[in-house]
C-alpha cells in the first residue's frame, strides 16, 4: 500500500489520535503536577524566615528597653557636697532702765551702744567656748541691734533685757521665752522673744554685766545650737503630710459605764493647735477623731493590790499603837483596817504594753488617706477592770508607742448605782481631758522630734501673767527658736535621704542592664539633683528645707517608679525561657526544610554538571566519527519507484505502536 493513498493515511491516523487520548498519565507526571517546582518550593520555604526578618525591627522596637542617660557626674559630686550652715541674725534690744545710771559727772551712753558692748562680750564668750570644747564648730549667728534689722524680712530671733517687777530678785537670772499674751495688760514684747528678766533691786549690782553675759550665753547655746538635734528612732520619718487621729476606745460598752461623748474640738484647739500652727511650713496636718464602743484587749490584765494613795488613816494608827501596848484584839483590827485600805488595780505590764493595741479588733486605720498616721488613744476600761494602771514607778497613766502614737488610760469614777440593769454613761468635758491631752502634747514632741523649749538652768518657765494662767509649759506654743531647729534637723534628714536614694538609683542602673530609665525617671532624678544643688548658705533655712523636701520627694518617686521595677527581676535567663517554647517548634521545621532544599539544590547542581559533561563527550565523539566517515565516500542510490514506506506494527511493543519500514518492489 502506498503512502499517497488517502484511505490508507486517514484510517491509521485516526486510530493513533484515539489511542493518544486514552493514554493515562504516569505517577511521575502526577507527582510533577501536584508538587511545585524546585524554584517555587524554595521561595515558599524562604518566605517564612523572610517574614521573621521583616518583623525583627518591629519586635526590636516593642521589646527594647529605654535607658536614657542619668546625670552620673552630678550624682557623684553630691557625695562630697556638705550641708551649708546658715548664719542667722539675732536682734538684741534692752529696756532703757535695764542698766544702772552713770555716776554724776560721767557721760551716759545710748542704749544701742550699751547693747553693742554687751553683745560683743557675749559673742566672744561663745567663740571661746567653741574653741575650747568643740574646735571644729563655729558660731552660726550674729547679733544685730536696733535699726539694723531688715524691715522687709525681719529676723524672727530676738533677745530683750527686761526690767520686770515680778522677776526673781536672786541670782542667777532666769531667762525665758515670751509666750503669747491675751488681755488688756500686755508687756508689748513679741511672742518668741528670749527675755532676760532683771528685778529693779538687781540693777545696782556691780556684777550685773557679768550676770547678763552668763544668762545670754547659756540661753543662746540652748536655743541656737551649732548642730541641729538628732532625730531619734522613736520619731516618725519625715513626710510632708501627717494625719493625727484621736480615738476614744471603750473596752466594752455592753457591760455599762462607758463614755459616750467628749469635747474633742475644744481639747484640740487648746492643746494642739498652738503647737501645730507654727509648723505649717514644714508639715501639713490632718486631724480626725472617732469613738469606738467595743475595743477588747488581747490579754487579761492581772489583779494586784497596792497601798491606797489617800491620806493616813487615824484608825489604823490608833490600832497599831494599841497593838504595840499588848492588845491582841487591836492587832487583828489593825490587820483588817490595813487590808481594807489596800486598793485593788488591774496592771498592764511592760510586755503587755507592746501588745496593748489590738489592731485586728480595733478599727483604727484611716481609710481616707495613705499618709503616715499618729494615733492618740484614750482607752476607757470596762467597769470590771477599773482602775487599770501601768506597771512602773508612780504607776503612770500613759505610754508611748514609737512611730505609732500614744495610749492614755482613763478610769471613770465608780458607778453609784448598784443595779445590774442600770447603764451609766459619761460625757468628757475639756477640763476632764486636760491631763490626758497634756501628755499627748508631750508625746507629739517625741514622735515628731520637736526640740523642747525648757532647759533646766538655761531656759525657765515664763512668769504667770495672771492667777488664772499658772506657770506651765502647756500654755507655751512652739517658738521660732524651735522651728529653726526643726528646719535644720529635717533639712539634714532630707538631704541625706535624697543623696542616698540618688546614689542607689545610679548603682542599680549600672548593675542591672535590664532596668528601664524612662524620660519621667530621668526628669525626676535631674530634679532631685537640682534641688540639692540649690541648697546654699545665702538662702534662708526655710528655702533650703523646701529644696531638700522637693528633692527627696522626686528621688523617692524615681526610685519607686513602676517602669523601673517592671524588668528588675526579669534577666536574660527568663527571656530565653519565654522565647524558646515559642520559637523552637517553628524554627526546627524551617531549618530542616532549608537544609533539605540546600541538599537537593546541591544534587541538582551536580547532576546538571554531569549531564553537561556527558553531552560534551558525546559531541566530541560525534565530531570524531564524522571526521572518520569523511575520509571515505559512501554512495547509496535509492529508486523511489521501486521503494515504498510501510507502516507496520511493532511486534516487540505488543502491537500498540507502529513503525515505518522500507521495502523494495520486485
Amino acid at each position: 500500500m502506498s503512502l499517497s493513498d488517502p484511505h490508507h493515511s486517514a484510517g491509521p491516523s485516526k486510530q493513533i489520535q484515539d489511542r493518544t487520548i486514552e493514554v493515562k498519565p504516569t505517577p511521575a507526571e502526577v507527582t510533577k503536577l501536584i508538587n511545585p517546582s524546585n524554584k517555587r518550593r524554595l521561595l515558599i520555604t524562604l518566605s517564612f524566615p523572610l517574614l521573621f526578618l521583616l518583623a525583627v525591627p518591629f519586635w526590636w522596637y516593642t521589646t527594647s528597653i529605654e535607658r536614657l542617660p542619668l546625670p552620673v557626674s552630678r550624682i557623684d559630686a553630691l557625695e562630697s557636697l556638705s550641708i551649708p550652715s546658715y548664719r542667722g541674725k539675732i536682734l538684741f534690744t534692752a529696756d532703757e532702765d535695764a542698766y544702772p545710771k552713770p555716776a554724776p559727772g560721767r557721760p551716759r551712753f545710748e542704749n544701742k551702744v550699751i547693747c553693742q558692748s554687751l553683745g560683743k562680750v557675749v559673742m566672744d564668750g561663745v567663740d571661746s567656748i567653741y574653741e575650747r570644747k568643740r574646735p571644729q564648730k563655729k558660731r552660726n549667728w550674729e547679733l544685730i541691734y536696733e535699726g539694723e534689722d531688715d524691715l522687709r524680712n525681719p529676723t524672727p530671733f530676738r533677745v530683750h533685757i527686761r526690767r520686770f517687777q515680778h522677776a526673781n530678785n536672786s541670782w542667777p537670772l532666769e531667762p525665758y521665752v515670751q509666750p503669747y499674751e491675751t488681755g488688756l495688760m500686755t508687756s508689748g514684747i513679741k511672742p518668741g522673744t528670749l527675755v532676760i528678766p532683771v528685778h529693779p533691786d538687781q540693777i545696782g549690782d556691780r556684777n550685773l554685766k557679768q550676770h547678763y553675759k552668763i544668762a545670754m550665753i547659756n540661753s543662746l547655746l540652748s536655743l541656737y545650737p551649732p548642730d541641729p538635734p538628732t532625730i531619734p528612732l522613736r520619731a516618725l520619718k519625715y513626710s510632708p503630710n501627717i494625719t493625727l487621729s484621736f480615738v476614744l476606745l471603750n473596752e466594752d460598752s455592753t457591760e455599762g459605764s462607758y463614755v459616750r461623748s467628749w469635747e474633742i474640738d475644744n481639747a484640740i484647739k487648746e492643746h494642739f493647735i498652738p503647737h501645730l500652727e507654727p509648723l505649717k511650713d514644714i508639715f501639713n496636718f490632718t486631724i480626725e477623731s472617732q469613738i469606738l464602743y467595743h475595743a477588747p484587749l488581747t490579754f487579761e490584765p492581772p489583779l494586784d493590790y497596792s497601798p491606797s494613795s489617800s491620806p493616813e488613816n487615824p484608825q489604823i494608827d490608833a490600832a497599831i499603837r494599841a497593838a504595840e501596848h499588848g492588845d491582841e484584839g487591836a492587832e487583828q483590827v489593825a490587820r483588817d483596817l490595813i487590808q481594807e485600805d489596800r486598793s485593788q488595780s488591774w496592771y498592764v505590764g511592760e510586755e503587755d504594753m507592746k501588745a496593748f493595741v489590738n489592731s485586728e479588733r480595733w478599727s483604727l486605720d484611716s481609710g481616707s488617706t495613705n499618709n503616715p498616721v499618729l494615733r492618740f488613744l484614750l482607752y476607757v476600761p470596762k467597769e470590771k477592770h477599773r482602775p487599770m494602771r501601768l506597771a512602773g514607778e508612780d504607776s503612770p497613766h500613759s505610754f508611748l508607742l514609737p512611730q505609732f502614737g500614744s495610749v492614755y488610760l482613763l478610769n471613770p469614777p465608780p458607778s453609784a448605782s448598784t443595779s445590774s440593769t442600770h447603764t451609766e454613761t459619761y460625757h468628757l468635758p475639756s477640763t476632764a481631758l486636760k491631763s490626758s491631752f497634756h501628755l499627748f502634747t508631750q508625746h507629739l514632741y517625741s514622735l515628731l522630734a520637736l526640740p523642747t523649749l525648757y532647759d533646766p538652768g538655761k531656759i525657765h518657765l515664763p512668769p504667770a501673767s495672771s492667777p488664772l494662767s499658772p506657770r506651765s509649759e502647756i500654755w507655751q506654743a512652739i517658738t521660732p527658736w524651735q522651728v529653726n531647729q526643726v528646719l535644720e534637723s529635717r533639712l539634714r534628714e532630707n538631704f541625706e535621704e535624697s543623696r542616698k536614694t540618688l546614689v542607689g538609683i545610679k548603682r542599680l542602673v549600672d548593675k542591672i542592664k535590664e532596668m528601664k530609665v524612662s524620660k519621667g525617671v530621668r526628669d525626676d532624678v535631674e530634679g532631685a539633683v537640682k534641688g540639692l544643688e540649690r541648697i546654699s548658705p545665702s538662702n534662708s533655712p526655710l528655702e533650703n528645707f523646701i529644696h531638700s523636701r522637693d528633692s527627696v520627694n522626686l528621688a523617692n518617686k524615681a526610685f519607686f517608679d513602676p517602669s523601673m521595677m517592671g524588668l528588675l527581676y526579669f534577666p536574660d535567663e527568663h527571656k530565653f525561657a519565654v522565647y524558646t517554647p515559642l520559637f523552637a517548634p517553628i524554627a526546627v521545621p524551617l531549618l530542616l526544610g532549608l537544609i533539605k532544599e540546600f541538599v537537593a539544590w546541591r544534587k541538582r547542581r551536580s547532576g546538571k554538571a554531569t549531564k553537561e559533561n556527558d553531552k560534551k563527550e558525546t559531541e566530541k565523539q560525534k565530531e570524531v566519527k564524522v571526521e572518520a566517515d569523511g575520509n571515505r565516500e559512501v554512495n547509496v542510490d535509492v529508486d523511489p519507484a521501486r521503494s515504498s514506506i510501510l507502516l507496520e506494527p511493532d511486534v516487540t511493543s505488543g502491537g500498540r505502536e507502529r513503525v515505518l519500514r522500507s521495502r523494495s518492489k520486485g
